[in-house]
């Protein structure tokens, strides 16, 4: 079984290899193999290029995606 620090590692070496990602604008938090992502990303496209990534990393045993597309929060005009 891979350790927590592994773990975030990988996640961290392959959401920084995301064009379209600012790795740090995202929070990742391992505790036991439980992965949790945070923060901001500029589209709803780039968010689930994240979840896509995660998913792939081996050992994680559950994934929370926390992460928000910028897109479509700005104020909207009455």
């Amino acid at each position: 079984m891979r350790t927590d620090a592994e773990l975030k590692a990988d996640l961290m070496e392959r959401l920084d290899a995301i064009p379209t990602v600012n790795a740090s604008d995202i929070e990742i938090s391992v505790d036991q193999g439980m992965v949790t992502l945070s923060g901001q990303v500029d589209t709803h496209q780039t968010r689930f290029q994240v979840e896509r990534t995660a998913r792939r990393v081996s050992g994680i045993r559950g994934l929370e995606i926390r992460v928000r597309p910028s897109q479509g929060l700005t104020k909207r005009h009455h």
